[in-house]
């Protein structure tokens, strides 16, 4: 935890406060005392104050992001390992919560088809004994056999009865615990196939965005991917699919800023929403994603797929919807492709 010394924020936060936060030291002072992330730190501060922009967690987050691109390879793989040591991530955790609640939904599903088939199975049995016991009724002439049987059939309805009540009871429990699961679902943030966020928090995110942008007047730029119908028509299998999908996926996570929301927007178009990102920084992360799906093999088996994908940008502003911003990234993308533009800008 670090401490902050009450004499030193009091009063407006100014660029100026931030600079001469501490005169009495020299930057190489600070660099021999471990003071560079301190001082990088100040600086990513500085800009949030120059930009009017209100100095969040979340903010600083973004902008400590953007600025670490522009470092030395050496400073970000240092800053890198320290931002692992905090891998505590609420998402992460919730999209694990999430994935095991879908599993237990589905053992619940196994339990309620055995036990199912276990009843059907008794009830099988019911009707095999009320035939023997038709047949005995008919035939036998044996009072005392007649009458053990007769208790057999007793105790036999008994059991049915009670296997009928708590069959009940389970059910409506099962039916009770599938309608909370399913509440659960409906509120889900993340998409399991695919290891994103989902369509649901894509918009949401969008909306708050827009918000943001109305009131305090930041860039912020939305991507769209996609696979070209072309290069996917070649894989037959849709499993195959799916796992290529994935794996583009992971390489768009790879390549995005932990601020980036990555998800899927539906019919294996992904979306990044890149935070605080203007127009020019956004085609060059475009460019970057591009590189690396391009440098990247895919294989099906032991065919190596020619991957082709579609990109589409579009920088968010306030005077227009959520779904006017994202049809135009949609109409945008067949204009993009390897062979012709890397990227397409909606309009």
């Amino acid at each position: 935890m670090v401490r902050l010394d009450k004499n030193k924020i009091k009063g407006p936060l100014t660029r100026g406060s931030v600079k001469d936060a501490d005169p009495s030291k020299t930057s190489s002072e600070a660099e021999k005392k471990g003071g560079e992330l301190e001082s990088f730190s100040q600086d990513v501060l500085t800009n949030l104050i120059d930009e009017n922009i209100p100095p969040t967690p979340i903010n600083f987050q973004i902008y400590f992001e953007k600025a670490l691109d522009s470092k030395s390879l050496s400073f970000r793989k240092r800053i890198n390992e320290l931002l692992e040591i905090e891998n505590a991530n609420d998402d992460e955790h919730r999209s694990r919560l999430e994935k095991e609640i879908k599993d237990g939904f589905g053992q619940i599903k196994n339990m309620m088809q055995t036990i199912a088939t276990i009843y059907k199975n008794i009830t099988v049995m019911k009707g095999f004994i009320k035939k023997r016991l038709d047949e005995l009724g008919v035939s036998s002439s044996q009072l005392a056999v007649q009458n053990v049987i007769n208790v057999f059939e007793n105790d036999l309805n008994k059991l049915g009865s009670l296997m009928d009540k708590q069959l009940t009871t389970l059910k409506d429990n099962y039916e009770r615990a599938g309608s909370t699961l399913k509440t659960i679902e409906q509120e889900a943030i993340f998409d399991s196939r695919y290891d994103v966020y989902n369509k649901r928090y894509l918009l949401k995110s969008l909306e708050s965005e827009r918000e943001g942008i109305e009131r305090y007047n930041y860039a912020t730029t939305l991507m769209l991917l996609k696979v070209k119908d072309a290069a996917l028509s070649k894989i037959t299998n849709s499993r195959d699919r799916s796992i290529l999908l994935r794996n583009i996926a992971k390489l768009l996570l790879k390549t995005s800023r932990r601020s980036d929301i990555v998800a899927h927007y539906g019919d294996g178009v992904f979306a990044m929403i890149m935070k605080h990102t203007d127009l020019e920084s956004a085609k060059k992360a475009c460019e970057r994603i591009a590189d690396l799906i391009y440098s990247t093999s895919f294989f099906i088996a032991e065919m190596e797929l020619d991957i082709d994908i579609e990109l589409s940008i579009v920088e968010l502003k306030s005077d227009k919807s959520t779904e006017e911003y994202l049809g135009s990234a949609l109409d945008a993308l067949p204009n993009s492709g390897k062979k012709g533009e890397i990227y397409a800008i909606g309009i």
